[in-house]
């Protein structure tokens, strides 16, 4: 009879254990865009996040890392994904009052409209980031800026989002550790627009994936922050960028590697 009970407990911890889904926090961004804010119109962009199936966000940061504007109260900027959005910058600063590292985040202190200009540091968002919580992390996450006045200038160099998420480790999935430090192979290589990087964690920490052209310029940062031992597999979207060779870098706790890749279009 106790032999049956503790198989039967044995059983139920890994039915628990195979239930269970790991926090992950990673950070991505679109970096060196150089693309013009229109007077008086409006300015799309969009970020493809691929962190595989079940993984579900928990918490979202949005970072405004560099917008130069000539009158940054005119700007409004709106974050989207799915049928998810929040109008996150709301007719703040005055003339000339740029976002250089803006960080918005629901638990900061200080409002966005209380800020110092040039807004570098952390603040709440005009609006909530809220809807975003328990929405799929995968597909594009949208910014949409828009000028609401004329006889304005202006430019977005680079946004990032910093997604805290769940991921299931039960079931089909599974957490696949390497007993070292890795950096694969994208597949495919040659692509055309799109390729995926997997990389390994033996251990937590901080890593930073970044790709670079063939003069060693970055283009962008592809995953950048603490995460979780784990094996992953980032996704590059180089639809922006021209046919060429590029290099990509996993940089953790001390490792360091590149592997190079080609973009034929």
């Amino acid at each position: 009879m106790k032999l049956k009970f503790y198989i039967f407990a044995f059983l139920l911890l890994i039915i628990s254990f195979n239930s269970l889904s790991q926090s992950i926090q990673q950070s991505q961004c679109r970096n060196r865009l150089n693309m013009n804010i229109p007077s008086f119109s409006f300015l799309r962009d969009s970020m493809l996040v691929n962190k595989g199936n079940g993984c579900m966000v928990t918490d979202v940061n949005f970072i405004m890392d560099t917008l130069v504007h000539t009158w940054i109260s005119d700007i409004n900027v709106y974050f989207q994904k799915d049928n998810a959005g929040s109008l996150v910058i709301n007719h703040v600063g005055s003339s000339g009052d740029n976002f250089i590292r803006t960080k918005l985040d629901d638990s900061a202190t200080i409002p966005l409209a209380s800020g110092t200009p040039p807004f570098t540091g952390t603040y709440r968002p005009s609006f909530p980031l809220t809807p975003f919580n328990g929405i799929s992390t995968d597909g594009y996450w949208r910014i949409l800026i828009s000028d609401t006045a004329t006889s304005d200038t202006g430019f977005l160099k680079a946004w990032c989002i910093q997604l805290t998420f769940t991921c299931p480790t039960g079931g089909i999935q599974t957490v696949e550790i390497p007993n070292t430090f890795r950096l694969y192979q994208n597949y495919p290589n040659p692509f055309n627009p799109v390729t995926k990087i997997k990389y390994g964690l033996p251990k937590n920490g901080n890593l930073k994936l970044t790709v670079y052209d063939e003069l060693g310029k970055e283009v962008a940062v592809l995953a950048d922050g603490y995460s979780q031992a784990n094996t992953y597999e980032a996704v590059f979207d180089a639809t922006n960028l021209p046919s060429g060779v590029y290099y990509y870098k996993l940089e953790a706790e001390g490792f360091s590697d590149t592997k190079k890749m080609v973009i034929i279009k």
